[in-house]
């Protein structure tokens, strides 16, 4: 099982993003022993999305036009958008 959290203290948080640690094992009980255990990650951007990627009616974030027809058909800028957004979460963790 996997879970994911944003909610931690500030100080941990700095810590864990110096050292890439952003992902643990969490050991729930030492009574269960192995069965308690959850790959945990922390979400380094708390519970919202990427920058420019909120699609929420509250947002004003630009929508992802993906019809070329349309004069502000905008399909190549938003993939890079997201893709440097990926690339800059994955700076949080140890995988890079």
């Amino acid at each position: 099982m996997v879970c994911f959290f944003a909610r931690l203290d500030y100080q941990d948080e700095d810590r864990r993003n110096q050292t890439k640690t952003m992902e643990l094992v969490w050991k729930g009980s030492a009574n269960l022993g192995h069965q308690s255990w959850l790959f945990t990650s922390i979400l380094s951007n708390f519970y919202d999305p990427p920058d420019t990627f909120c699609f929420d009616s509250s947002c004003q974030d630009q929508p992802i036009i993906d019809d070329p027809r349309l004069h502000d058909y905008n399909v190549p800028e938003r993939v890079q958008a997201f893709i440097n957004a990926a690339h800059d979460q994955v700076c949080h963790y140890e995988i890079n």
